[in-house]
Parts: structure tokens; sequence; C-alpha cells
């Protein structure tokens, strides 16, 4: 059995200049997504990976939750796939995670509507309604490889979003 932790970006400021790529995190979302790894440590979600969307407000929130669950941020994988990805970009980078580093919880911190996508498609009967900014799901996949991820092998093992904690 693997893990997969879906995590959505913390919420991020309209109010730049910025493209859409490289916007930033708005206080809300910077003080959401260190509240939010501190949850993630205390319910032992710790993954063995994260990787996260290039984008500057998911790769800020992977760096958040990592410094608060002690994981090491020069290991964060990024990937411009996660960038407003659908469920085949979901699979093929998922899929890719090498089975020969010993990778058994893998995060994976990326954006809407993908993410709240994901969860429905892994997982038969989903009951999340909102993925809300910063949200976190915690799926156990009844798979034995990556490569194996389809549509409902997974089971919601856990669910809680900042308004939660």
């Amino acid at each position: 059995m693997k893990t997969l932790t879906v995590v959505r970006h913390a919420k991020s400021s309209w109010n730049t200049d910025d493209n859409d790529h490289d916007r930033p995190l708005n206080k809300r979302g910077l003080n959401a997504a260190s509240k939010v790894g501190a949850e993630i440590m205390r319910r032992g979600l710790i993954p063995d990976r994260i990787i996260s969307s290039t984008a500057v407000r998911a790769a800020t929130t992977a760096k958040l939750i990592a410094n608060e669950i002690s994981y090491d941020l020069s290991i964060i994988e990024y990937s411009s796939e996660l960038y407003l990805a659908d469920i085949s970009d979901y699979e093929k980078v998922i899929s890719n995670t090498e089975e020969i580093s010993g990778i058994e919880n893998l995060m994976v911190v990326s954006h809407n509507p993908g993410s709240h996508e994901l969860c429905h498609y892994l997982v038969n009967d989903c009951d999340i309604e909102d993925f809300i900014t910063c949200a976190v799901a915690s799926i156990n996949l009844e798979i034995e490889f990556w490569g194996e991820i389809n549509q409902g092998v997974g089971k919601l093992a856990d669910f809680f979003t900042p308004h939660d904690l």
C-alpha cells in the first residue's frame, strides 16, 4: 500500500502585477501553510518525497510545510506539469516516482481544480465537497507500485483544512 497526500496551495495574493504563475502567498496563506505543516506533523502524515508545482504559491506552500515537518528543502522536487494539472498530468508525475528509493508516502502540492479532481478520481464515493486553499487529503492507495495509480484505487484516510485547526 502507498499513501498519497494531496495539498492545495495556500491562499495567494491577487493584489499583484505578477502573472498567475508568479503570484505569491498572502499573509493568511503564509500563516495557514505553516499551521497545516504543523498539523501534518502532528497527524504523522510525513512524506518520503514532496513534489510541488513550480508556481510560486505552490512552491512556497511546500517549503513552509517542509519546514514544519523537518523535511530537507533541498530535496523538494518541482514539476511544471503540476501547474494547472489535469488527471493525466497527475498520473504521469506520480507514476514516475522512483520505486528504488523506497518511497511509500508521497505529497503533491498543486492547484485546483486538479487537486480536488484527483481526490475524486482516486477515491470512489469521495465526500470532499470543497478543496479550499491549503486543504490536505491523505489517501491510502491499494497499489504496490506508483505506476499502478488509477481511478478508484484509493480510500480517503484523512482530510482537513486550515479552518479545522
